[in-house]
Parts: C-alpha cells; sequence; structure tokens
C-alpha cells in the first residue's frame, strides 16, 4: 500500500503541479507514513486514492498478487479490504502466481473477519480452489489457523467444503492427522458432517495416515500422535481396502528404530531423570535434619524431639515427606536396571514406566510436604499467608497435569461426535479426580487447624 501511495505522491501530484504551472500553494507535504499512521487520514486517502487511480485495482506485483492480496492478508485489514471489493469485485477471483486467491491468502494469515466478510458477500468463493486443489480451509488447517477451522466447522453453509478434496485426495481432516494439528483435528473431529473415512489418491484414510505417524519402539503416551490415533481407533475409523497390499506399497514406512537405537535413547533419558530423582531423596532426607519448629532442649522433657510434635498438620508433613523419600528412592533403583545394557529392552522399558509413576508421586508428595510445613509453622501468626501459600502450591500442580487436560480435549471432541461416554472420557475425569486428591489432605489440615484457632479463641 506504501509503494501504491508512493506512485500516486511521484505522478498523481506532480501532474497536478505541472498542469498548474508549478507546485500547488496548498500542497499537502506528508508523508505517505504519515497518512498510514491515521485511520480518519487513511481513510480519506484510500478513498481519493481509488477515485484518481482506477487502473490500481487491476495492477498485479511480479507474484500476480492484486492489491486485495495484499490487503487480504491484514489481520486488521478488513475495511481496506471493503473498499477495495466494492470498487472491483472482480480482484476476488484473480488468483496469483501460485493459485492461491484473496480467500486463501486470509486463510494463510488468519484473519478470520476478513474470510467471513468475503463468504458473506460472495458465498460461491469457498469453494475456490488452488493451483493444487486445495481451498482455504485445507490452507487453514497446513498452517494451523485453528480460527478459521472453526468457523468453518460451526458454519452450515460451508459444510460442503469440509470433505472437499485436493489434487491428492486429502481432506482437511487427512492434513490434520497427517501434521499432527491435534487441536484442529478436535474442532474437525466434533463435527458429524466430517468424514473420517475417505481415500485419497493412495488409498489412505486419516486412520492410516495416523498409524504411520507412530514411530516404533516406545514414545511418549500423550504426544499428539499417539492421541489422534486413539480418537480415531475409539470412533470406528476404518483403513484402507486392501491393507497388506495397502502396507507393502502406499503406506510410508514407519520409522525403523534398531534395539540398539532404543537402548541408546533410553539410557539418555535415565540420565536426565536420575538427576531430579536423587535430587528429591536429598531434600527429603536433608527436612529430617532442619525439620520444622526445630527440635526441644536435652534439658526439657522429652528432649531431643520435634518441638510441633504431636500435632495433627506436623504428622501429615511427616507423612508426605516419608512419602516423597520413599518414592525417590525406589525411582532410583528402577532407573539403575532401566539404564543397564546386559537387562532386555522390554525390562528396561518396564522399570521405565515405573520409574516415571514414582518419580511423579515423589515430586507430589514433595510439594505437598512443603506446603504443609509452612502450614505447620505460620498458621498460628499468619493464617492467610498459610493459605496463600496452599493455595498457590496447589495452582503450581498444574503442570504436571498440562498433557492430561490436553487429552481432556480429545475426550470432549469424541463426546460430541458420539454422544456417549467413552474410555478417553473415563480417564480425563479420573485425571480431574487426582488432581483434586493429590492437595486434599492439604485443605483438610488447614480446616482442622483454623478450627481448633477459633476454639482456643473463643
Amino acid at each position: 500500500m506504501t509503494e501504491i501511495l508512493l506512485e500516486w505522491k511521484d505522478k498523481g501530484i506532480e501532474q497536478q503541479g505541472d498542469q498548474n504551472g508549478g507546485t500547488p500553494e496548498n500542497e499537502d507535504r506528508r508523508t505517505p507514513e504519515m497518512f498510514l499512521d491515521c485511520p480518519v487520514e487513511r481513510e480519506s486517502y484510500r478513498n481519493t486514492l481509488l477515485a484518481c487511480k482506477k487502473d490500481l485495482e487491476e495492477t498485479t506485483d511480479q507474484y500476480g498478487s492484486t492489491p486485495l492480496h495484499f490487503a487480504a492478508s491484514l489481520l486488521s485489514g478488513r475495511p481496506l479490504v471493503q473498499v477495495l471489493l466494492h470498487s472491483n469485485p472482480i480482484q476476488l477471483y484473480q488468483p496469483n502466481s501460485e493459485g492461491w486467491y484473496p480467500i486463501h491468502v486470509a486463510a494463510y494469515t488468519g484473519a478470520e473477519q476478513t474470510v467471513c466478510y468475503f463468504i458473506r458477500k460472495h458465498p460461491e468463493i469457498a469453494c475456490l480452489r488452488d493451483s493444487k486443489g486445495r481451498s482455504f480451509l485445507h490452507i487453514a488447517v497446513e498452517w494451523n489457523r485453528w480460527n478459521i477451522v472453526a468457523y468453518a466447522c460451526r458454519s452450515p453453509w460451508l459444510a460442503r467444503i469440509l470433505n472437499m478434496q485436493d489434487n491428492d485426495g486429502n481432506t482437511a481432516m487427512h492434513i490434520a492427522v497427517q501434521h499432527g494439528k491435534k487441536y484442529i483435528f478436535c474442532v474437525l473431529l466434533r463435527n458429524r458432517t466430517v468424514n473420517i473415512n475417505i481415500l485419497n489418491n493412495k488409498g489412505q484414510t486419516p486412520l492410516d495416515i495416523s498409524q504411520s505417524n507412530i514411530p516404533t519402539g516406545f514414545s511418549y503416551l500423550w504426544n499428539p500422535e499417539k492421541m489422534i490415533l486413539l480418537a480415531l481407533t475409539l470412533c470406528n475409523a476404518s483403513t484402507g481396502g486392501q491393507v497388506g497390499h495397502f502396507h507393502d506399497r502406499y503406506m510410508p514406512q514407519q520409522k525403523q528404530a534398531g534395539e540398539e537405537k532404543e537402548s541408546e535413547k533410553l539410557t539418555n533419558t535415565t540420565q536426565t531423570l536420575g538427576i531430579a530423582s536423587v535430587l528429591v531423596a536429598t531434600v527429603t532426607f536433608g527436612v529430617i535434619l532442619a525439620i520444622p519448629g526445630g527440635y526441644k532442649a536435652d534439658d526439657h522433657f522429652n528432649g531431643g524431639t520435634p518441638t510441633l510434635a504431636g500435632r495433627y498438620t506436623f504428622d501429615a508433613f511427616i507423612m508426605a515427606n516419608t512419602i516423597a523419600f520413599i518414592c525417590s528412592v525406589l525411582s532410583t533403583i528402577n532407573l539403575m536396571f532401566s539404564g543397564m545394557h546386559m537387562v532386555g529392552l522390554r525390562l528396561r522399558f518396564g522399570h521405565f514406566v515405573i520409574c516415571l509413576f514414582l518419580a511423579f508421586s515423589s515430586v507430589t508428595s514433595l510439594g505437598a510436604a512443603f506446603a504443609l510445613g509452612m502450614f505447620l509453622v505460620l498458621a498460628p501468626v499468619a493464617r492467610w499467608t498459610a493459605i496463600a501459600i496452599c493455595a498457590m502450591m496447589m495452582i503450581a500442580s498444574l503442570c504436571f497435569y498440562a498433557d492430561l487436560l490436553n487429552g481432556a480435549s480429545v475426550a470432549r471432541a469424541q463426546y460430541v461426535r458420539r454422544g456417549n461416554w467413552n474410555v478417553d472420557d473415563i480417564l480425563a475425569m479420573c485425571d480431574n479426580l487426582r488432581l483434586g486428591s493429590h492437595f486434599n489432605e492439604i485443605w483438610t489440615q488447614m480446616s482442622h487447624q483454623m478450627h481448633r484457632t477459633r476454639v482456643t479463641e473463643s
């Protein structure tokens, strides 16, 4: 747009000055960039520009892009799009050198308002295809523009493009699965109009593509590729017709990882996890030497024992610290077995899974012990500070469930599509219950301590 303004400034104003025999007396000497910074001046300047230079609407650059292509690429370019489209609607049907129409450009940049405006004014452009046969929905899925995909899925008048295939026979669902776009996959899966059993030109369904994305060997359970495969399987998605022939000729070969590579990967992972496990064991052991509240003097009754012993909160603190220590020690032992090359690979992997569970439990128990210890020493003198610390620890614990919450989004998509509860929904509910149960004891101790404080004050 700045280039157009400069061209108009250099040619239009100078020609006007030459016709008048010199430079106009009231010539506005502001630069085009100054006009672009002011919305009112920008609107007036656009109208003046289009009135004086009608041929600019049909001007294209070296890539075949029209002014409407550039306007559609702006996230907040709807006012400019309205002016250009009202002046010359033909630009909406002019592709650039890559076959992209303005609606493809808007979908690429995620300009939802521009896409909505295009379709509302000219509904037929929703089916426009680029040189590869892709609609604007294909572009939005490939470039992870979930807002454009959500708009297409919630608009009944766009149902005809949800299963549209490109030159390779791929639908939007194929592309989402191929690139592992889990959030976009969930948006498409929630729409029952989307067909999950369409074959592309290679005879692949989305389920076949999802299976080809899973590497052999061990991998993380909550990876997007595994979540997508599980969701398609639970939705009864089908594979290609001739499965054996398909695997031999068409399906991309899965990543073959030999035992040596898997063993090296497992060894490197155990080294990283071992540092955290040993650190937790060291911290929990050091707590016994520096107990909250200290120890009684030797000349007192029960000298050398913890000062706060006998309180319910203190007992809970000791138990949480003990559980953290035991879990970290057992996790370290399992890590030793999972890192030994003399142990079979399957057995090593089993020890590694156990180690992950124990390490997770030890860190969680350590967090609970910290919150209980702070509450134990602060509650008598700064009750609300102690409560705030416990609340912050509970909020911080949500980071352990980031991947589990991602699984819940897939479960919700399956529920909308199938209309019944399935395994993923039950797992999501169990994870939420486990999240609440981890720090439920903290709230119990807080309530008990606050009740005792009120009784003492009364």
